[in-house]
């Protein structure tokens, strides 16, 4: 899974601990807790045991994926038009009735 390596590591240092200290305490293997905090993967286990060494929940751990803003599609108002005009002729009312609805 994806985690926050980054903070896996600045909490570390915070406390003063080494990562073969952080290993220890999470039962896991030194090149553990590197994997971690250098490219941010871990296993559940491995996620579960450090929210307990550093007494925080997992979503301190997980990456957030960041949101982009989208602008909104342009309509072409000769194409709603159009459409509004062939809906027109097809409902019946007539190419006049329909364009006077336009205007």
């Amino acid at each position: 899974m994806e985690v926050r390596g980054d903070i896996v590591k600045e909490m570390r240092i915070e406390r003063a601990w080494t990562q073969a200290q952080l290993a220890e305490l999470c039962d896991v293997n030194l090149r553990t807790i590197q994997r971690v905090e250098n490219k941010g993967n871990a296993s559940l286990e491995t996620i579960m045991a450090l929210c307990v060494a550093f007494d925080v929940k997992r979503q301190t751990l997980f990456k957030v994926p960041e949101i982009t803003e989208v602008e909104p599609a342009r309509q072409n108002p000769v194409k709603a038009y159009l459409f509004i005009f062939i809906c027109g002729l097809v409902v019946g009312g007539g190419a006049s009735t329909t364009i006077l609805a336009l205007l």
